[in-house]
């Protein structure tokens, strides 16, 4: 690995102080900075997206985020001996946020509504939508060249949308998951304590995403998440507390590699459940930090009731028998059982402030 390291950063130019690992990463200290090395497994036309991104946030007068860093011959990915593909970033001296300190949730999501009114990708022309006809020869050539570029970011746009267009596909999905783990665990003759836990919860999660899907039809999600995509919005995929840093009272923002076009809520609520779960879903708080991104970017009436909708939905409960039924059945994992049993102690909590967030998120007439 020394060497493999030696070798990609004599194509850059830069001097290697020391180097150490970080979570995913490999960190490089040299005499023109701080950088992070990172093996890229992905397709470079997702790269460029990325980065398109980042250049869109740095014109905004945005610095603070992990920007690829091209080699001597231009290009953002080196190739070692063995073929494999690198990646060099700038990097920070930052600490990680906080999800229990206030002083950090709150300007981390004033920071995400900020960067969602910035993530936003030049709108390109609808699929099938002709072009007119050019008369001169000055037209022909000027349309070429606009066909062309359209080209280039229709193409970049299709390697970066979620492979489900159907955000109720998904939850349809999931729901007869749920559903299936719970007729398999029915028809055993013995169950062990994890698998009594979940048929004991299984009737109120299984009726919260019942409601959910109800509800989806209302908002229509669909044309919520085809009008995004149109107008480029960008949502960033990964934001949590591994990936929002703070250098002294600088918010860095880290790892788009999640990034795409759809609908950019999705941020605010990985991020929210996250700090719910860990403290112990503090209705007070949770209704703060919604009103913290709302003073920063309003959300439209959908955005609002679909945010609402992702909370309803019982995401943990799903997750945990999901890995209870793909994983081995023969023995109880104690990790999981004890996750269980902390959803089930945190549910009634976690009720009221899904009829606090309601009030505050749904609009009247559903």
């Amino acid at each position: 690995m020394e060497e493999k390291i030696e070798e990609i950063m004599k194509q850059y130019p830069v001097r290697l102080v020391a180097k150490r690992r970080i979570r995913g990463a490999i960190l490089l200290e040299t005499k023109e900075g701080l950088f992070s090395l990172q093996q890229y497994q992905d397709s470079i036309k997702k790269l460029e997206f990325q980065e398109q991104v980042k250049q869109i946030i740095e014109e905004s007068g945005y610095t603070y985020i992990d920007t690829g860093i091209p080699n001597e011959t231009g290009e953002l990915l080196t190739k070692d001996g063995r073929g494999n593909r690198w990646l060099l970033k700038k990097w920070f001296r930052a600490r990680e946020c906080n999800l229990y300190d206030e002083n950090d949730i709150e300007p981390a999501v004033r920071h995400l509504a900020k960067l969602h009114n910035i993530m936003q990708v030049p709108s390109y022309p609808e699929s099938g939508e002709m072009m007119p006809l050019p008369k001169t020869e000055k037209e022909v050539s000027e349309t070429e060249k606009v066909m062309s570029e359209t080209e280039k970011e229709v193409s970049k746009i299709e390697k970066v949308m979620p492979e489900s267009k159907s955000v109720t596909q998904a939850m349809e999905r999931h729901i007869r998951e749920m559903k299936r783990v719970y007729n398999y665990i029915r028809n055993k003759k013995q169950r062990n304590e994890m698998e009594l836990c979940i048929l004991q919860l299984f009737p109120e999660f299984y009726e919260q995403a019942g409601s959910v899907q109800e509800y989806f039809s209302k908002i229509d999600c669909d044309s919520l998440w085809q009008n995004c995509i149109h107008q480029g919005r960008v949502y960033h995929g990964n934001y949590n507390y591994h990936n929002v840093l703070f250098q002294e009272k600088q918010i860095v923002t880290t790892n788009f590699e999640g990034a795409g076009l759809g609908i950019q809520i999705t941020d605010l609520y990985d991020f929210l459940r996250k700090i719910m779960e860990k403290n112990n879903w503090d209705t007070k708080q949770g209704i703060k930090i919604l009103d913290s991104y709302c003073q920063v970017r309003m959300m439209q009436k959908e955005e609002a009731a679909f945010l609402y909708l992702l909370f309803l939905f019982p995401e943990k409960f799903w997750k945990q028998i999901n890995f209870y039924y793909n994983g081995k059945k023969s023995w109880m994992s104690v990790k999981n059982y004890d996750k269980l049993l902390k959803i089930k102690e945190q549910e009634q909590k976690r009720r009221k402030f899904l009829t606090e967030a309601k009030g505050l998120l749904f609009y009247s007439g559903l």
